[in-house]
């Protein structure tokens, strides 16, 4: 697999508050993930840093997977530990009081992909025959959506489209979204809501099925695309391919 993560604070933002990791263990297993802090000064940066520091260093330490169950329950236990972790660590400080963060990403063991996630940010796959979210955003606006209260274009404006009903460390108990998906992708994107909240996914796609540039040149030019459209959030891109032959592995 070829893989390539970056960061970038925008135009508008005086911090990046945004934390991401891509790595692989002792065991052949891969992770992926993105945070993106909540909680304004220099809490959301905390809580995101947190968070990746966390998972990266209990995934490098992880024995290993024996069954689908014993990845489910790897990650919904390391994720519930963290929300503890950044939990316990705002209540000590007062300039951290509230701080949370966003938790999105993946992890392939043995040829088999398990999508996690914690509110707004996302992961997406790119198949042969389609382009997906795999995730579902834990928020006011997925919420009203999802119940026909408000159209696509209402949802793009509304005041409160940036309210989070889900995150790591801001409650003492946080809901987790873990699945197994279809393994015959050709790639996979985790990026934080500076990414797909202002750029169109048809966009995206364009971008990660060009077979001509690499991971790198396709994590460069979505960030590019979100700063040219202003640069108003952190905005996080992670891509990972599968080599020739390792599609339909």
């Amino acid at each position: 697999m070829d893989y390539y993560g970056a960061s970038d604070k925008g135009f508008k933002r005086e911090l990046n508050e945004d934390s991401y990791c891509c790595l692989e263990n002792s065991n052949g297993d891969f992770l992926a993930c993105v945070c993106d802090g909540i909680g304004g000064a220099a809490a959301g940066e905390v809580a995101s840093k947190l968070a990746v520091i966390y998972l990266q260093d209990h995934f490098q330490m992880a024995k290993p997977f024996t069954s689908e169950p014993a990845i489910m329950d790897w990650i919904k236990q390391t994720i519930e530990a963290i929300n503890d972790h950044i939990f316990t660590a705002a209540m000590r400080s007062v300039k951290q009081r509230g701080m949370g963060t966003t938790c999105v990403g993946f992890l392939r063991s043995n040829e088999r992909t398990f999508v996690f996630n914690v509110g707004d940010s996302r992961v997406y796959a790119l198949y042969d025959d389609s382009f997906l979210a795999m995730t579902e955003d834990h928020s006011y606006i997925a919420d009203l959506l999802k119940n026909g209260t408000i159209t696509l274009e209402q949802a793009k404006v509304h005041p409160a489209r940036n309210m989070l009903t889900n995150a790591l460390g801001v409650w003492d108990h946080v809901k987790i979204d873990i699945h197994k998906i279809r393994e015959d992708y050709r790639s996979l994107l985790v990026c934080s809501d500076g990414l797909h909240g202002y750029v169109s996914e048809d966009t995206i796609q364009s971008v990660l099925a060009n077979k001509e540039k690499s991971c790198e040149e396709k994590v460069s030019l979505l960030i590019q695309i979100a700063n040219d459209m202003g640069g108003y959030d952190n905005v996080t891109a992670l891509v990972v391919q599968k080599e020739a032959g390792e599609v339909h592995g």
